[in-house]
C-alpha cells in the first residue's frame, strides 16, 4: 500500500511538472507570438515612402531634353506605395531657385517626365528634387536629390577649362578619426569580440591605417588591424577579458594615435554568428556579466523588410542553428529582445541564393549606322518563373555620356540594399535601426504614430477661388458665378458670393491640361461686367534644400565636357515625320526686349509680344496671331507654313501650348473638335482656344517651326505656339479679367513619348542631316508581359560608339531592378 502509494505521488509530481513545463512552454510561445505580432505591425504602421529615379544620363548641354522616371515605393516592402498622391519635381540650381518644375500623378503612375533644359541656363550643377507633401513635411532628409550638370559655351564655368577638371580637392591635413562598430552593438567580457573599424579624414573620406589593439594594463599588441584605402574599412577579433579597457593604436606622420573602443557592458545583451553554412546560421546570445546566469529570457526575432521570418525564446546565453531557407535573398535581420521587449541587440546578415534575374539581350551583335535594335527584356528567377516589372530603360552615346551615378551612393543605400552583394565589413558597419525601442504592450500603447489619417492630403487641384470686383474695386455680393469645362473632362458649376465678394469651386484632380471658364452675372443670370479676380497659390513648397543631400558629383572628363560644348544640339532633330528631312531656321528680329525673355523656349523663334497684340486687337487675341509671318487660316482651320494634303483637318494645326501646358492642336491624338469652340472658329481647336485668351494677360508669343519644334516630338510636327500668360496683368498672385475668364490651373504632368528618327522609312535614312544623339532611346513606362517579357525597337545614330543599356525597376514582390548591358555599333 506504501508502494503504491509513493508510486502515484510520483506520478502525480511528474504530471504536474509535466503539465507545468507545457504551460510554460505555451506561454512562451504566445509571449513571442504577440511580440512578434505587435512588432510587424508597429513596423508596418510605421512604414513611409521612399523614392527612387533613374535619368537618361546626368551630363547635359543646354537645349538638350532631361527624361527621367520617378518610383515611389513602401520603405520596408519596397512595392508600389501611393499614400500620397502627387509627386513634386522640381530643378535648382545653386540657390535653390526653381528652373523647372512638375507635378506627377502617384495613383495613375503616370510618374515619368520630360524637361527641355533652355539655351539660357549658366553652366553648372543643377540639382533635381523629388518629394511628396508627406515627406516635405515630416522628413526632408527622405528627399530625392539627384545631381546633373549642364554644360553652356555660350556661359561657360570658370570651375572647368581645358587644364582643368571638376574634382573634389580637398587634401586633409589632420589625423583620421576611428569609427568601431561591434557586432551586435555591444562589446561583453568573456566572448570572442569581432568588431569592424572605419578610418575617415575630416571630409569624410575613406583612409588606409595600420595599427594594433591593446588594453589598459599590458601595453603589448593583442591583435593588428588594417584599412583599406578605398572603404576605409579594417577588422579586428579578440578575447574580451572583464576588468580591461581596450584601444586602437596607429602611427599617422610622426605621432602615435590612440584611439578607445567602446566600453566592455556588463549589463548588455548580444548577438553574433559563430559560424556559417551554406544553409545555416549558427547564432550566439550573450549576457554581459551582471546579467549572466540569472534566468533572463530574450526573444530573437528575424525579419525582412516588412515580414517575419524567424522567431524563438531563449534564457541565459545559448548557441541555435537557423536555417537560412527561412529567408529569401538579400538583406534581413535578428533582432534581440529582453524580458521588458525592449531591442538589445541588432545584427545584419545577408543571404546569399539563386535570384531572379533581369536578361537583356539583342538582336545581334553589332549594328550599323541607323540601324534598327531589337531589345528583349526578360524578368523571372532561376528556373525561369515570370514577375511583373515595371521599367524604365535609357539607352546612351558612351563617347559623350558619363553614367548617371547609383543612387545607393547618395544616401538611400537601404533602398539598394538586395542588389548587393555584402562582405562581413559591410553588414558590420550597417546602422542600427532598432536597438533600443521598446515593444511591450504599454510602449506600443503609449507610442505616438503618425496616423494616415493625419497625413497630408493632396487637395491641392480641388479648389478654385477668387472674387468679384466692380469697375469701383469694391467686393460684390450676390453674383453667380458659372464654372465649367468640357476638354477631357466635364464640370458645370456655380456658386454664389458672399459678403466679400468671394466665391469657391471644388474640382476633382485631373491629368494635362484643361481649360475652366468662369463667367459672372447677376442673380436674374445676365452677364454683367465685373471683374473675376482668381487667387492663384503656387502648389509648391519653398523649402531650402538640405545640405547634406545637395551633393555633386566628380567630372573628371574634360573632354567628354569640351565635346559638348561645341555640338550644335540644333542639328539633332527630334521626330518620326517630315522634320527630319529639311533644316530651316528662322530667326526673328528682336528691336528691344519688353517681355520675360527667360521664357523664351528658342533663340531661334518669332515672337510677337502682348503689347503688340494689344496694339493687333485689344479683345481678340486669335486674330493677332494672324499677322505672323507663316500662320494662315485655311478652310478653317490654322496652319503654320506649306502643308502637304488638300483636305485639312484638326490634326494639321500647329501645336497650342499655354504656360508650359499643352493646350490644343498637334498631329498627335485629338479631341472632339466639337468641344469649346467658338461661333467665330467653329473648325479650328487652336483658334477657338486662343480666343479665350484675354490681350490684357498675355505677356508674349512665341512660334518655331521646322527642327525648333520638333523639340516637342510628333506633336510638334506642324510648328509650335507657345503662349506666356506670365504677366498676369501686373498680378503676381492673380488671374483677372472682366465677365468671363479662362483659367488654366496647375495640372499634372504628361510626359510626352520619346521622339526618334524613324528610319525604317527610306527618305529619312538616306538624308543628310547628322544623327549625333547622346540619348537614342528612353522609355520611361515600359512593363513585363505576363510571360515576363518586354521588347522594344529603336536605331542606332551616326557616330561610331558603344551604347550603353541602363535599366531601373522595381517587381511586383518588391525587388529593386538596376543593370546595364552594351551596344556595339560599328
Amino acid at each position: 500500500m506504501n508502494l503504491m502509494s509513493r508510486l502515484l505521488k510520483s506520478i502525480f509530481i511528474l504530471s504536474f511538472l509535466f503539465l507545468a513545463l507545457l504551460s510554460n512552454a505555451q506561454t512562451n510561445i504566445e509571449n513571442t507570438d504577440s511580440l512578434a505580432g505587435r512588432f510587424i505591425s508597429d513596423l508596418r504602421a510605421g512604414t513611409t515612402e521612399k523614392l527612387m529615379v533613374q535619368t537618361n544620363k546626368n551630363i547635359f548641354a543646354a537645349g538638350e531634353e532631361l527624361w527621367f522616371k520617378a518610383y515611389i515605393i513602401n520603405s520596408l516592402s519596397h512595392k508600389y506605395f501611393s499614400h500620397s498622391k502627387t509627386l513634386y519635381v522640381d530643378l535648382v540650381n545653386e540657390k535653390d531657385s526653381a528652373i523647372a518644375q512638375l507635378l506627377l500623378n502617384i495613383p495613375s503612375e503616370k510618374t515619368e517626365g520630360f524637361i527641355r533644359l533652355k539655351d539660357s541656363l549658366r553652366e553648372g550643377y543643377y540639382w533635381l528634387r523629388f518629394y511628396t507633401a508627406t515627406i516635405q513635411k515630416y522628413d526632408t532628409n527622405a528627399i530625392l536629390v539627384s545631381p546633373i550638370y549642364v554644360v553652356n559655351k555660350k556661359f561657360p564655368s570658370t570651375l572647368i577649362s581645358s587644364t582643368a577638371s571638376i574634382k573634389e580637392t580637398r587634401t586633409s591635413t589632420k589625423a583620421p578619426h576611428l569609427f568601431f562598430y561591434p557586432e551586435g552593438g555591444e562589446i561583453i567580457a568573456g566572448t570572442n569580440a569581432s568588431i569592424a573599424i572605419k578610418a575617415l579624414d575630416e571630409y569624410d573620406h575613406p583612409v588606409k591605417v595600420e595599427g594594433f589593439i591593446n588594453d589598459n594594463i599590458d601595453s603589448s599588441a593583442l591583435t593588428w588591424f588594417t584599412t583599406d584605402s578605398i572603404t576605409g574599412l579594417g577588422k579586428i577579433s579578440f578575447f574580451v577579458s572583464k576588468a580591461k579597457n581596450y584601444a586602437a593604436n596607429f602611427k599617422w606622420e610622426k605621432q602615435f594615435i590612440k584611439s578607445p573602443l567602446p566600453q566592455v557592458n556588463h549589463y548588455a545583451s548580444q548577438i553574433s554568428i559563430k559560424e556559417q553554412t551554406p544553409t545555416t546560421l549558427k547564432v550566439v546570445v550573450s549576457q554581459g556579466d551582471s546579467l549572466y546566469k540569472k534566468g533572463k529570457q530574450s526573444y530573437l526575432l528575424g525579419i525582412n523588410k516588412d515580414s517575419l521570418c524567424f522567431a524563438s525564446v531563449g534564457v541565459d546565453m545559448y548557441e541555435l542553428s537557423i536555417a537560412k531557407s527561412n529567408f529569401p535573398a538579400g538583406i534581413s535581420k535578428l533582432l534581440l529582445f529582453n524580458e521588458a521587449q525592449e531591442v538589445v541587440s541588432e545584427r545584419t546578415i545577408y543571404i546569399s541564393k539563386p535570384k531572379e534575374e533581369l536578361l537583356i539581350s539583342t538582336d545581334k551583335d553589332n549594328y550599323a549606322p541607323r540601324d534598327k535594335v531589337v531589345l528583349t527584356l526578360y524578368k523571372g528567377d532561376s528556373v525561369l518563373h515570370p514577375n511583373f516589372t515595371a521599367l524604365s530603360v535609357s539607352v546612351t552615346d558612351d563617347s559623350v555620356v558619363k553614367q548617371a551615378i547609383d543612387l545607393s551612393g547618395m544616401g538611400n543605400t537601404a533602398l539598394w540594399e538586395p542588389i548587393k552583394n555584402y562582405d562581413e565589413l559591410a553588414l558590420l558597419t550597417q546602422p542600427m535601426i532598432f536597438k533600443g525601442k521598446n515593444y511591450s504592450k504599454e510602449s506600443i500603447a503609449n507610442k505616438v504614430l503618425i496616423q494616415k489619417a493625419n497625413l497630408p492630403v493632396d487637395t491641392l487641384f480641388s479648389n478654385i477661388k477668387g472674387r468679384i470686383i466692380n469697375k469701383k474695386k469694391l467686393a460684390v455680393a450676390n453674383r453667380i458665378v458659372t464654372l465649367y469645362a468640357n476638354k477631357r473632362f466635364s464640370i458645370f458649376d456655380t456658386d454664389t458670393t458672399n459678403a466679400n465678394g468671394e466665391f469657391k469651386f471644388t474640382i476633382p484632380p485631373y491629368l494635362d491640361s484643361v481649360a475652366f471658364t468662369l463667367q459672372v452675372s447677376n442673380l436674374k443670370g445676365n452677364k454683367v461686367d465685373e471683374k473675376i479676380v482668381i487667387e492663384v497659390t503656387s502648389p509648391f513648397p519653398k523649402f531650402s534644400t538640405p545640405l547634406s543631400l545637395k551633393r555633386k558629383f566628380t567630372i573628371d572628363n574634360i573632354e567628354l565636357v569640351n565635346n559638348l560644348r561645341n555640338t550644335n544640339f540644333k542639328d539633332i532633330y527630334k521626330g518620326t515625320g517630315k522634320e527630319w528631312l529639311q533644316s530651316v531656321f528662322v530667326k526673328s528680329s528682336i528691336k528691344s526686349n519688353t517681355y520675360n525673355t527667360s521664357k523664351r523656349v528658342s533663340n531661334f523663334s518669332q515672337i510677337l509680344t502682348g503689347e503688340a497684340i494689344q496694339k493687333i486687337n485689344p479683345i481678340d487675341a486669335s486674330t493677332a496671331m494672324l499677322m505672323i509671318p507663316g500662320l494662315h487660316l485655311r478652310g478653317s482651320f490654322l496652319t503654320l507654313g506649306g502643308v502637304t494634303s488638300f483636305t485639312l483637318s484638326a490634326k494639321d494645326e500647329p501645336l497650342l501650348i499655354v504656360d508650359g501646358v499643352m493646350v490644343a492642336g498637334g498631329n498627335g491624338p485629338q479631341t472632339d473638335t466639337n468641344e469649346g469652340q467658338s461661333m467665330d472658329f467653329p473648325g479650328s481647336p487652336v483658334m477657338a482656344e486662343m480666343s479665350k485668351i484675354s490681350p490684357d494677360i498675355i505677356d508674349f508669343v512665341e512660334v518655331m517651326k521646322g527642327p525648333e519644334a520638333a523639340y516637342y516630338g510628333s506633336r510638334g510636327g506642324n510648328g509650335v505656339i507657345i503662349i506666356n500668360t506670365q504677366r498676369k496683368s501686373n498680378f503676381s498672385s492673380h488671374y483677372e479679367h472682366y465677365g468671363t475668364l479662362v483659367y488654366y490651373p496647375a495640372s499634372y504632368h504628361l510626359a510626352p513619348a520619346y521622339s526618334m528618327p524613324d528610319y525604317s522609312n527610306m527618305d529619312i535614312k538616306k538624308a543628310s542631316f547628322k544623327d549625333n544623339r547622346s540619348t537614342i532611346y528612353w522609355n520611361g513606362h515600359l512593363y513585363t508581359s505576363p510571360n515576363g517579357k518586354a521588347q522594344v525597337e529603336f536605331y542606332t545614330g551616326d557616330v561610331n560608339t558603344n551604347y550603353t543599356i541602363s535599366v531601373t525597376g522595381i517587381t511586383a514582390s518588391g525587388e529593386i531592378i538596376q543593370k546595364k548591358a552594351s551596344i556595339r555599333r560599328n
